[in-house]
């Protein structure tokens, strides 16, 4: 799931163009567990010239 930069802007949550080890792409979180995990920050990417924006995720309570 991608979103566009209107969709996330004033979310204050950051954007990286390298994704932190700690966090987890969607297709990363284990089957099932998704409801234990938060979306903290965005990933910026570029697909076919337009700037996306993918949510990284954390389990609840693991994260500063």
């Amino acid at each position: 799931m991608f979103y566009q930069y209107f969709e996330i802007v004033g979310s204050e949550k950051p954007i990286y163009q390298v994704k932190p080890e700690a966090y987890l792409l969607y297709e990363e979180v284990p089957d099932g567990d998704l409801i234990e995990y938060e979306e903290i920050a965005y990933l910026e990417t570029i697909e076919n010239g337009t700037k996306l924006y993918e949510p990284l995720y954390v389990r609840e309570g693991d994260y500063e």
